[in-house]
């Protein structure tokens, strides 16, 4: 798995974080946007919320090679891995995983976004 990790928002204790699978690519060739995580940095762990896209853990086991031996399992570890194994960083994690489907969501905002943000 290629799995790449893009803060979307933070403040000195939380970061919101999208979620890329860069080996799997949508039509416009970019790479597969399969979830995001909200984690708090609290003293002594991290705690927070992993929404993995129904859509892609449905296809997740349909786009693996049957020998690679990944597992949904594995992908978690791994994201959550990114986020708890930097210096200075509490390495205990309490996370709630959850798969809601994409297409029902939405993003609501009244502000503008920058260009650059686009």
């Amino acid at each position: 798995m290629n799995i790449k990790l893009r803060r979307t928002a933070r403040t000195p204790y939380s970061e919101e974080i999208a979620i890329f699978d860069a080996d799997s690519r949508d039509e416009g060739g970019e790479a597969v946007n399969i979830g995001k995580l909200d984690v708090h940095y609290v003293d002594d762990q991290i705690v927070g919320t992993l929404l993995i896209w129904a859509e892609y853990a449905t296809n997740f086991n349909r786009t693996r090679p049957a020998d690679s031996g990944e597992t949904m399992t594995d992908l978690i570890d791994e994201i959550l891995a990114e986020v708890s194994e930097p210096l200075g960083v509490a390495a205990e994690y309490g996370i709630e995983v959850n798969y809601p489907r994409l297409d029902p969501h939405e993003f609501v905002a009244n502000h503008t976004r920058d260009e650059e943000e686009a």
